[in-house]
């Protein structure tokens, strides 16, 4: 690997354990889903993509309507380890510590902070100044 792109890799790591102490990541998602009846329906969240915002992490499709809690942890459980393509490329690996968003493909969205006992999500616009 080049040195530079080594400092980078570890960089983007660095940036985005900061952004997993502000929201919900794919590790926390699952201990939430794995705790809620799988008969509640969650609000608003379709398909994985890496997010546009930073590649390494990922976004849910918002969509219409409500999904079972089954559904959503079974995409959850299935995103750990694998690899996704960023936006304009590159390949990068989802685990637990990745942060989630709310956002169409190619679009900057709002960070998942919670995911409420009745179904709804919680999300909240990036504090791009506290950076």
């Amino acid at each position: 690997m080049e040195p530079i792109q080594a400092m980078m890799d570890g960089m983007n790591a660095d940036w985005q354990r900061e952004r997993a102490k502000t929201q919900m990541t794919l590790g926390k998602m699952i201990e939430v889903l794995e705790a809620m009846p799988a008969t509640t329906e969650i609000e608003g969240l379709g398909k994985f993509d890496s997010y546009r915002g930073y590649y390494c992490d990922l976004a849910f499709e918002p969509i219409k309507g409500k999904r079972p809690t089954s559904d959503i942890l079974e995409q959850c459980r299935d995103a750990m380890g694998q690899v996704f393509t960023g936006y304009k490329g590159g390949k990068f690996m989802m685990g637990k510590l990745t942060p989630l968003w709310l956002a169409g493909y190619g679009d900057c969205g709002k960070k998942i902070i919670a995911i409420r006992s009745d179904g709804t999500v919680e999300t909240e616009r990036e504090d791009l100044n506290s950076a």
